[in-house]
């Protein structure tokens, strides 16, 4: 509008105004602020014009009196005839003379709380549609910090920049205009996990925090959008005591070191078993241990195979419970075993060698010379656990005769063990009243529970 009077030189008062324009600004190289006010409208002038506001009404989206010249509806005139109009001090009593009053909900978007309609829509046009002043979550980010969503990974609607999929815009019935309390807002689209937690006895403890006790819902560097590394970052921020039992341990179960960390074996959400386990315990062990595993010169045996091709089976196993002998974090023990068990063929006597065996056996087994009821391995009264374990410095250790997993003789007899390179056969043959032994250590033995026999 200025530009528009400074043309026309000698009209009224504003001619002069315009030679004391031109001569200031002619001195110091540039035009004073003057108030619209000073200047007189032409009669018929409109507000969109080449003068005043060209660009005016030619955006995509349009306010309604904008597109219809009618400006005055919204901008009052103060002095007719003049460009002087009345502030505007209450934007949101303005638009409500046209828009519907919100029905605001408990929760109440910071800008409309404050009247500040303009904050977020432009009241004249915009590129985009409900001339919001930015597309997307760019209009977001005039206010809210652009950090949220700096992580490598992104969630799916911040990755298409679509705020509004989880947030209200004006106001709503839960914290942070969210669209649902707590993980409700989540199972608006991740459906199949909403369906999970309704039909599985196991529900993971933070989920009665919501999903955000594990999952960043803007973005972050792990993936999932988790809050941190698989197992480090974040199974660890609450199983300090696993993590320190893991820590600590020289023998670590080798799924922990896969790249799944915790969720190699644990479900993190919910499952049909105790410790959010993914399957029942035996099936979960052997997932892994269906195949022969080598760790240096040791080797770790296919259990599914074994299992499968042996008819008699320790008592854990039969109860599926491998965990009664193996620690399924870690160990300080060979195997992961949770407690001693010699690896080797022979020791001396020392109660603390039987100290897996004897969380489940009676350990008189191994202190009685003579018995008639500890076991049925003898010979008349004669203890032949006694007379194989108790000595020193060659005493057997359990594995000499004995598979602790599974065999097809009874007691878990071992067809042969290993002994250095060579596998030395057990060579024992059971009757009804004993039975007789010829293994690559000794010449044959026999035995009989209910009379004595004499061996050379």
């Amino acid at each position: 509008m200025a530009e528009a009077s400074l043309c026309r030189f000698g009209r009224f008062r504003a001619g002069l105004m315009g030679v004391l324009v031109a001569l200031v600004w002619g001195m110091v190289g540039e035009a004073p602020e003057l108030s619209a006010a000073d200047f007189a409208l032409k009669a018929g002038q409109g507000c969109v014009s080449s003068g005043c506001h060209p660009t005016m009404g030619k955006d995509q989206y349009v306010h309604g009196p904008v597109a219809t010249g009618n400006c005055v509806f919204c901008h009052k005139q103060a002095t007719p005839g003049r460009h002087a109009f009345t502030p505007i001090t209450d934007v949101a009593s303005l638009c409500y003379a046209c828009h519907d009053k919100l029905q605001l909900g408990p929760v109440v978007h910071q800008p409309v709380k404050e009247g500040n309609c303009t904050g977020c829509h432009s009241p004249h046009q915009s590129g985009n549609k409900f001339q919001l002043r930015g597309g997307g979550q760019e209009l977001c980010f005039k206010c809210h910090p652009r950090s949220i969503i700096n992580g490598k990974v992104k969630h799916g609607p911040v990755a298409v920049g679509d705020c509004s999929a989880c947030h209200a815009h004006h106001s709503g019935q839960f914290p942070k205009l969210l669209a649902g309390k707590g993980s409700d807002a989540c199972y608006g689209c991740h459906k199949d996990k909403q369906a999970e937690f309704a039909t599985r006895p196991h529900i993971h403890a933070p989920m009665k925090g919501g999903c955000v006790q594990c999952h960043n819902p803007h973005s972050s560097d792990y993936q999932y959008t988790l809050i941190g590394e698989r197992t480090k970052g974040v199974c660890f921020s609450c199983h300090k005591d696993k993590q320190k039992e893991i820590a600590a341990v020289t023998v670590k179960h080798g799924g922990l070191e896969l790249s799944t960390g915790c969720l190699a074996c644990h479900n993190p959400h919910t499952s049909f078993f105790p410790k959010q386990l993914a399957m029942a315990p035996m099936d979960l062990c052997l997932s892994c241990h269906d195949r022969q595993y080598s760790h240096g010169e040791q080797k770790t045996a296919n259990m599914k195979e074994l299992f499968a091709t042996n008819r008699n089976t320790h008592g854990p196993i039969k109860e599926k419970d491998c965990s009664g002998c193996h620690n399924t974090h870690g160990s300080n023990f060979f195997r992961i075993l949770r407690a001693y068990y010699p690896p080797l063929f022979y020791a001396k006597y020392d109660p603390q060698n039987y100290q897996l065996c004897f969380n489940c056996h009676n350990d008189t087994l191994v202190k009685e010379p003579t018995t008639m009821t500890l076991t049925g391995f003898r010979n008349g009264d004669q203890n032949l656990h006694y007379v194989h374990v108790n000595k020193s410095p060659k005493g057997r250790t359990c594995r000499a005769c004995h598979d602790a997993h599974a065999t097809n003789n009874p007691n878990h007899i071992r067809d042969a063990v290993p002994f250095g390179a060579w596998q030395l056969p057990v060579g024992l043959v059971k009757n009804k009243g004993g039975g007789s032994c010829l293994p690559g250590c000794h010449q044959e033995f026999r035995y009989d529970r209910a009379k004595m026999v004499k061996n050379r």
